[in-house]
Formats: C-alpha cells, structure tokens, sequence
C-alpha cells in the first residue's frame, strides 16, 4: 500500500470534523501519485484549516423550585388531573407533594378531603392524624378529623379531638359550633350550653338556639324562648322548623293543663 495513502488515513482519522467526502477525494489523490512524490506546503495548509471555535459553552443549569414553587405545581397538576376526570392521578400528585413536605397542611387537608369524598375514611383518618402528630394546634386539621368522626356518629371521639386545644372563637366560629354539637349529642349538655350562649354572643344563628333549647329541655329547664328564638331565625331548614314548632304547641299545651 502506498505510504502517503497510509499516511493520510491516519491524519484524517484524528481530524473528524472534516468531511468524509473531502477525505475520500485527497485519499484517491494520495493512491495516484506516486510514491515518490513530496506534500506541499499547500497541501499540507489545507489539510490543517482549523474549524472556527465554538462562540461558548454549552452551559446546563440544574433549576431548583423554591417550597411555595413546588407546592403550587403540585396544586396545579392535581387541578388538571381533576379536571380531566382523573381523580387518582389528582391524588398521587398531592401524596407526592406530601412526602416532599410533609408541613404542607394545606395540601393535607386538601388531599384529606378528597379521600373523604370518595368514602376512603379510614385513609382520610390516618392522614390526618399524621398531620396532627405534626402540627397539634392546627386547629382546621381537628376540625377536619372531628367532623370525619361526626359523619360516623363518633361523637364522644370527634368532641375528644376538639376539646384538647382552644383556638380563638372569634376566628373559629365553626370549630366550637361543632364541638358545642357533639357535646351535647355525647350527653354532655354541661360543656355544651356555655358554649352555645358564647356562640350566640357573637351572631343569632339559629341552630345554635335549637342547640341550646335542646340541651335546657334535656336537663328540665325551660327551653322555650331558645326554641322561640330558633323559630324567629333565617336559617333553619324545614324539617328543623316542623320540629321546634311540634315542640313549642307541646309545650304550651303543656302550659295550660
């Protein structure tokens, strides 16, 4: 084999930013001419070019989202997967969030609820326990897990959750609204009708005065003008309505024998 031919495919192999067909044509040109024949410095300069350098550096950045970044995603994702009818997907998503941050409370309760609304109780239970273990004066997560034990007719459980911390009333009206509830559905109208006369310290609400009637007429006391003024209030529904009527004509039937 002709040595400059030899000699040309080694150069080439360590330069293979050149074309292939560029080096195809000067090998065919080193096979023909003779062995004899001596490079020029021409020859040589062309095979040399330098390729222009780069103008910079590839650069790869790893982004890091910040904790209120990742959380918001993670909200986001859950929306789509909701809206695209894929509740599991919304819940994996949220369960991930959760093991990144497990502090995340607002997504707990968010996923809590989900779980709630599609009848996994037990699920819903635990993972709001774990949220307390966590944060035990998070007064919405009690709320959460004490009206979950209410819709299981838990009472004396739901009124044990509620009972351990004191959050603000002003800013907790429903928190001791439902606590007054189970209290007074756990037989203990003792607890209860304090803390529905604070309630009502603060607005009219109707249930609160059927609550507090109940509980009067429960321990023998004159339970009529909280039925009256229960009766008086916007915001009873029907059936509630029938009944502190029926109790009223009973009670002034009552009255007049």
């Amino acid at each position: 084999m002709v040595c400059h031919a030899r000699l040309l495919g080694l150069l080439f192999a360590l330069l293979p930013s050149l074309a292939s067909a560029q080096v195809e044509s000067d090998v065919a040109k080193a096979e023909r001419w003779p062995e004899t024949e001596e490079w020029s410095s021409e020859d040589w300069a062309d095979l040399m070019v330098e390729l222009p350098a780069p103008e910079g550096e590839l650069s790869i950045t790893e982004v890091t989202l910040s904790r209120a970044d990742w959380l918001a995603e993670a909200g986001r994702q859950a929306d789509a997967a909701l809206a695209a009818g894929d509740w599991a997907r919304a819940e994996y998503r949220l369960g991930q969030a959760l093991a990144e941050y497990p502090d995340a409370h607002d997504t707990r309760l968010r996923l809590a609820a989900m779980q709630f609304g599609r009848g996994a109780l037990d699920d819903a239970r635990a993972l709001l326990q774990q949220g307390l273990a966590l944060a035990p004066e998070h007064a919405d997560m009690r709320l959460a897990l004490a009206r979950l034990l209410a819709s299981q007719s838990r009472h004396a459980a739901a009124l044990r959750v509620l009972d351990e911390v004191s959050p603000l009333l002003a800013r907790h009206l429903d928190y001791y609204s439902l606590k007054a509830e189970m209290a007074r559905r756990s037989g203990n109208c003792a607890l209860a009708m304090p803390l529905y006369q604070r309630l009502l310290d603060t607005a009219g609400t109707g249930a609160w005065w059927l609550g507090l009637g109940l509980c009067q007429r429960e321990l023998g006391l004159d339970f009529a003008p909280a039925f009256r003024e229960a009766l008086a209030s916007a915001d009873l529904g029907n059936a509630s309505l029938r009944f502190v009527e029926q109790q009223l004509e009973q009670y002034g039937t009552a009255q007049t024998d």
